[in-house]
């Protein structure tokens, strides 16, 4: 597989850790769940991958980097801040030994389960701010605080990871004109960075107050303030624009919620709370004052089901299980209230339709399982099946008929499958357009084969045009590569569209790009390969949008 996934460290040993799984990565590291020589508990292993890209001086800088994020983190000493047990080089690839939190990311969490009710947001909100005013203390900014690297632990605590790109303020060793006004500064995720963060300008504590109020935004919210397809876009929008009051989403928001949200997003520096903790003490005074403060009270929002489902099973409501109601509306509001009726009434008309019709209206990344259909041969499996595919606000066809999966998840593959029909011995062929990407070596799309109902496992071939590579890989629970290299034919230029095509019988796979095979037939050398199964789409970058068009399936004997 491409280095970016960190498949070909799988099974290798790293500072006398056995690198089992691949839980996490980006653009230049993977993150490895791994079992230590000397420890029954499990840790994660963070490794730096170079991008095949970079040329030796760009390669040192990422080095130097990702060692700063392992000596800052280990100096700081906080209950909120994720430790560091050891970290070093192998093999001249640099390494972070971590502990292992199997709770996942708020990120990750709040986009499965929910946003939080406010009593949950004003606890999490305490520990990240004394973090991060500890960190303050120490001399150091964050400058990358967002949901994604906010850790949960067993105990329902959290803790501050990801110190890639911390800066040190003035009166360390670093001067503020060498660290606080580097290009790197810009390094931080758009839709989390402060204005000034956003404008290149000297950063201090009150930068990361931003980005802590961003993320507190997201968690009672389920999404950031802003929202834009273009990073420049989105840094325009801190600095220009101001956030809508979440008050109108949420009916258990006061003005005195908004107004402390408000005060922490401050556009300049000086206007918001001078330290993290006088900011959650502020919101903790606000929510005290506020009304059932534990559970989520969205404005028009139909109740969200499986977390009251999982309350009434459980004979109580979780503490991270949010329960949503609608705001009730008043009287005099004849007008709005009849407009609410209307619109739940139209959504349970469009609900049985989709039901009747086979629609799934489900907007995570992983289609739900369905019962096979006997294979057709359609002249466009996309445009002439639509009923077939997930359609969500990021699965979707456009007008002329092509289909979209724009992936949304910072670790998750976003994978479509037909759900009409299950194939063994076919042949396959369509096109995709990238329509927006981060263009860096993570930007793998391509087809799914053979996979079972609830995706436990299927083969995936994937192209990534920004460095001309392919990939071929079975996922049994996890990603075994097959082969890899590089496809010459591979339309590399911004906009280009390229044509997958793949013939599969029993045991024999072979792929072609632009009508160019890659390779000689390919078998899985595991010793029960997947027979049968659905065909599908996939995406594999956080923020990459392909549109897929001219699917062209035929069955074989």
């Amino acid at each position: 597989m491409p280095t970016t996934r960190g498949q070909h460290l799988l099974g290798k040993e790293i500072g006398d850790c056995l690198l089992e799984k691949l839980i996490g990565y980006g653009g230049s590291s993977a993150v490895f769940l791994a079992q230590p020589r000397n420890s029954a508990r499990k840790v994660a292993v963070k490794v730096f991958l170079p991008r095949s890209t970079m040329d030796a001086q760009a390669q040192k800088g990422f080095y130097r980097r990702f060692l700063r994020e392992a000596r800052a983190a280990s100096e700081l000493n906080h209950p909120h801040i994720l430790s560091v047990y050891s970290y070093g080089e192998h093999q001249g690839l640099p390494y972070i030994i971590m502990p292992y939190l199997a709770g996942g990311t708020l990120s990750d969490y709040v986009r499965r389960e929910g946003p939080l009710s406010l009593r949950v947001a004003q606890s999490y909100l305490r520990q990240i701010a004394e973090a991060l005013d500890y960190a303050h203390q120490c001399g150091c900014v964050h400058c990358d605080v967002k949901p994604a690297n906010i850790l949960l632990d067993d105990n329902g605590q959290v803790v501050l990871s990801d110190f890639g790109i911390v800066r040190l303020m003035e009166g360390t060793s670093l001067t503020a004109q060498q660290s606080m006004k580097s290009p790197e500064i810009l390094m931080g995720t758009p839709d989390y960075i402060s204005p000034e963060q956003a404008l290149g300008e000297p950063l201090d504590g009150r930068s990361d107050i931003y980005s802590l109020a961003v993320t507190l935004f997201f968690l009672l919210a389920g999404e950031p303030p802003f929202k834009s397809d273009s990073s420049i876009a989105m840094a325009l929008m801190h600095v220009h624009e101001k956030p809508p009051l979440l008050g109108l989403q949420r009916a258990d928001v006061t003005p005195r919620i908004d107004e402390v949200i408000g005060v922490a997003l401050a556009k300049w520096p000086e206007e918001r709370y001078q330290t993290a903790c006088a900011f959650s003490d502020a919101f903790s005074q606000a929510v005290s004052h506020a009304g059932n403060i534990d559970r989520v009270a969205f404005v028009n929002r139909a109740p969200n089901k499986k977390s009251m489902g999982k309350a009434r099973e459980n004979g109580h409501i979780p503490l991270l299980e949010p329960e949503v109601r609608v705001k009730p509306v008043s009287s005099t509001r004849l007008t709005l209230r009849s407009r609410a009726t209307l619109l739940l009434l139209v959504l349970s008309i469009v609900v049985i339709a989709a039901i009747t019709t086979g629609f799934v209206l489900n907007a995570s990344i992983h289609a739900g399982p369905k019962v096979p259909a006997t294979p057709v041969v359609s002249n466009d499996a996309l445009a002439g099946n639509q009923g077939a595919w997930l359609s969500s606000s990021t699965f979707f066809f456009d007008q002329a008929g092509r289909y979209h999966i724009v992936n949304k998840s910072t670790q998750t593959l976003a994978i479509a499958l037909d759900q009409s029909n299950q194939f063994t011995n076919f042949r396959l062929t369509v096109t995709a357009n990238q329509i927006s990407s981060p263009r860096d070596d993570g930007d793998f799309y391509g087809v799914v084969l053979r996979s079972a109902l609830d995706q436990s496992h299927y083969y995936l071939f994937e192209i990534c045009p920004f460095n001309g590579q392919y990939a071929f890989s079975r996922f049994d629970g996890s990603y075994h590569n097959i082969q890899n290299g590089v496809a010459p034919s591979l339309n590399t230029a911004p906009g280009q569209s390229n044509t997958i095509s793949a013939t599969i019988t029993g045991n024999s796979f072979t792929f072609s790009v632009n009508n160019t095979r890659v390779h000689a037939a390919l078998t899985d050398p595991l010793s029960a390969p997947f027979k049968t199964g659905e065909i599908g789409l996939s995406v594999e970058e956080n923020n990459v949008e392909i549109a897929f068009s001219h699917m062209i399936i035929t069955p074989l004997s």
